[in-house]
């Protein structure tokens, strides 16, 4: 045997390139939300409007922005299907990388489109939005392929992690470019080549079958393919999509998911609306102030899936109810606590704390998903990337319907308060289903599926044989 034994375990190589990939995608859709401010300072956007009056074409009204925003959920939504047929047929390694060379084109096409006009701006962001769907089933496909099971909450606390990371540095590098004497355009530019680079990396690295790979050794290939089953291992791009959709732990694992995700994102999304309008803290406060959950959220969910994978004390059955429950449970307690903070520094604390402590679904239902499902993971976690799709329509009509204004004080106490009910109700169903063990749908395989409909027809025959005997 000729390969080689690296210095680490070749896996956290894989482990930490994958998750600066995600990164990138996730960074590459995010660069615009702080670039409209830059972009609407832009003197060079003047143009003629007509009747001789002059205006700025990078100046957007709230409809448009919606579109420009919204566009990217639809095209995630389309992709998610896409992208998730991709990685079940061919792995993760060419689908993941066409995504990202997809997502740097179109992020670097975003300045130009947007001197167009805003329906090629609208059309390169969808685009943007498909190639970002290949996130979750890129994350599925390296843990089944890539993680031992005893590592599973560490690499998906670590994968999953993307979000967090992408929002911690983004903003800070726009705001940089934004000012300087490169301009808003850079950022684009600099941000798709980047990614650019990162997959190129990526391409040279990944490999779908650990097996074939030159720089893992036999010991450890050993260490990645403990106690997986047979079906586990197999590749034959095979998805029981009908017996997955009908499961009753996936069922729940997916409900935790939408609510948990929902929450999230209107936490992250109205952090800086909630602190100025009602907290009444002003821009510098409220940039500084918003940017902690995105911190705090990243360090805890990476340590969150480390201690899951090294708590050998508990059960896993025990470990996963204790970390759903702090990531659903206690967080919508805490989350309906935000609104009835006593003092505008205690309302921070709550907000960023009730939002840091959401990572802990490293070790609750992300890793009961992944345990569950084995070698169908790219398809279950590809749906919670659907489902996160959803949360851009229904967290803005939450707070559309509950709130009046920005700075309704009682609104967003409702709106916190309807979503401390839906996690702890999401929190509670988990209990009964949460379990380590893969599902029964995971026995199903092509070769399996293939003799199954094969016995079916010769029953059939011979029950036609025996009718027309008896005619």
């Amino acid at each position: 045997d000729d390969r080689r034994t690296c210095c680490i375990p070749f896996r956290f190589v894989v482990l930490f390139v994958g998750m600066t990939c995600l990164v990138a995608l996730q960074a590459n859709i995010t660069v615009i939300k702080l670039a409209f401010v830059c972009m609407s300072e832009d003197p060079s956007g003047m143009h003629d409007a007509g009747n001789g009056t002059f205006a700025n074409r990078f100046v957007y009204t709230p409809t448009e922005k919606s579109f420009i925003i919204g566009a990217v959920a639809v095209g995630t939504f389309i992709g998610s299907i896409v992208f998730n047929w991709l990685h079940a047929k061919y792995g993760a390694r060419w689908p993941f990388f066409a995504a990202v060379l997809i997502s740097a084109a179109s992020t670097v096409a975003n300045p130009i489109m947007a001197e167009q006009s805003i329906v090629m701006l609208v059309a390169v962001r969808f685009v943007q939005g498909f190639a970002y769907a290949a996130d979750f089933a890129a994350v599925g496909v390296i843990w089944v392929r890539w993680a031992p099971l005893k590592e599973t909450a560490t690499f998906i606390g670590i994968l999953m992690s993307f979000g967090a990371i992408a929002f911690i540095f983004t903003n800070p590098i726009v705001g940089v470019f934004c000012t300087s004497a490169w301009g808003w355009r850079a950022a684009f530019y600099v941000f798709g080549t980047v990614t650019a680079l990162l997959f190129l990396i990526f391409l040279i690295v990944y490999r779908d079958d650990p097996q074939k790979h030159p720089a893992v050794s036999p010991r450890e290939l050993a260490v990645i393919e403990k106690d997986k089953t047979a079906e586990h291992q197999l590749r034959d791009g095979f998805v029981p999509y009908k017996e997955i959709c009908m499961d009753r732990t996936v069922l729940v694992v997916w409900l935790n998911s939408m609510i948990e995700i929902n929450a999230g994102l209107l936490l992250l999304t109205y952090a800086p609306i909630y602190f100025t309008k009602v907290l009444g803290f002003d821009i510098r406060e409220t940039s500084l102030y918003a940017s902690l959950g995105g911190i705090f959220h990243a360090a805890i969910k990476i340590s969150v899936g480390y201690l899951s994978d090294s708590m050998g004390c508990f059960s896993e059955r025990a470990k996963l109810i204790f970390f759903n429950t702090i990531a659903t449970g206690f967080t919508g307690i805490c989350c309906a606590g935000i609104g009835f903070a006593p003092t505008r520094e205690l309302g921070v604390f709550m907000l960023t704390f009730t939002t840091s402590i959401m990572a802990s679904n490293a070790g609750g239902f992300f890793k009961c998903a992944a345990l569950v499902s084995r070698q169908y993971a790219h398809f279950v976690l590809a749906t919670m990337q659907m489902m996160k799709c959803a949360a851009y329509v229904i967290s803005p009509a939450m707070v559309s319907i509950l709130t009046k204004s920005d700075g309704d004080a009682t609104g967003w106490r409702h709106v916190f308060i309807l979503n401390c009910i839906l996690m702890l109700i999401a929190n509670f169903l988990f209990y009964p289903v949460a379990t380590d063990m893969p599902a029964e749908f995971t026995k199903i395989t092509k070769e399996t599926r293939r003799l199954e409909i094969e016995e079916r027809k010769r029953q059939k025959g011979a029950g036609d044989k025996k009718h027309a005997e008896i005619a």
